[in-house]
């Protein structure tokens, strides 16, 4: 595990300059369709955990085995920042996919109408999905897989995972446990999981994302960052090019102390942009950052629980970072 302090942390991200920061997809289904509470479906207790296919992404993102329609298997992205799943082109013409009409895509840097499709049977873990309404994308913005497992495939399940053993889990949710802690997460637009914490001496949402390869920003809490932590290092122009293709440019800073209350680290880094997607959010105007790879890398093991609304992790190296007890969360 590398652990970068102020100077190589910039260091690196000079000596990369030059290359745009992927992020993932955000698909959103329209607005009239977003999913209540009433959505979650708790878990059956014969159940049984399984484990997914290790991650070979070249970023740290977690990649799960996936079986569409009985074929496969196929690689795709285990996305907690995307609400909805994504097949590439590629995929669809090897499965014969037919679209069945188009829909607005929003990526992190714009929007792009795509074709929407529906798949008879998707497989991955635990959790099999009938009739299941994908999104379309070019090849282009998916290169590394055949697609991303969004949300709409784990809603009420937990998701654990771990980054060291190369792993992630799909279980039951612990939402009918008794001695399960209490909530500490929330659940923005019913699927996007979403904790509050502190960057520096700023209060933040945190969107939890492993689909981004880093961490982003929002103008609101660049301003209250250059206000209060005015010796922050920055990097301007720094450009973020999203799946749907639209690019924006961006100020890299490295950050004070980010303080996620299930665990608490030093030296992460962001890019602050007026990204498109933290307006579809709704946080224009309130500190907001979306939770990369980049930061989440630093974890040996952390959980989502979509049902139990808990967000749990657990530090790589303890000497280096502050870890906050179980029962200190919410």
């Amino acid at each position: 595990m590398l652990h970068l302090n102020r100077r190589t942390a910039i260091g690196a991200l000079l000596g990369a300059a030059p290359a745009a920061l992927g992020v993932s997809a955000y698909a959103q289904p329209p607005a009239s369709a977003a999913p209540t509470d009433s959505h979650l479906v708790p878990a059956e207790e014969d159940e049984i955990v399984i484990t997914l296919d290790a991650w070979t992404d070249t970023y740290g993102r977690p990649t799960a085995s996936t079986m569409i329609n009985g074929k496969g298997p196929f690689s795709f992205m285990v996305d907690t920042g995307s609400t909805t799943t994504v097949i590439t082109e590629r995929l669809a013409t090897l499965l014969g996919t037919i679209s069945t009409g188009t829909a607005t895509v929003a990526g992190t840097t714009g929007t792009a109408i795509t074709p929407i499709a529906t798949l008879d049977k998707v497989q991955t873990g635990a959790v099999t999905k009938q009739g299941l309404r994908v999104a379309i994308l070019p090849d282009a913005g998916l290169a590394r897989g055949d697609g991303i497992l969004g949300a709409d495939v784990f809603v009420g399940k937990r998701l654990v995972f771990a980054i060291r053993d190369k792993i992630v889990r799909v279980e039951p949710s612990q939402r009918a446990t008794r001695i399960a802690p209490r909530g500490n997460l929330r659940l923005r637009n019913g699927m996007l999981a979403e904790v509050e914490g502190r960057i520096g001496n700023i209060p933040a949402r945190l969107m939890l994302d492993t689909g981004a390869d880093h961490c982003i920003a929002n103008p609101t809490l660049g301003e209250a960052l250059r206000a209060a932590h005015p010796r922050l290092e920055r990097i301007p122009k720094v450009r973020i090019v999203g799946v749907t293709g639209h690019k924006v440019l961006g100020e890299y800073v490295v950050l004070p102390r980010v303080d996620l209350k299930a665990f608490m680290v030093k030296d992460a880094g962001a890019v602050i942009a007026d990204a498109s997607i933290f307006k579809l959010w709704e946080l224009e105007s309130e500190p907001a950052m979306i939770v990369g790879v980049n930061l989440l890398s630093r974890l040996a093991e952390f959980s989502i629980d979509y049902g139990a609304r808990i967000f749990d992790a657990e530090l790589a190296d303890a000497s280096d970072l502050i870890a906050r007890n179980q029962a200190a969360l919410g």
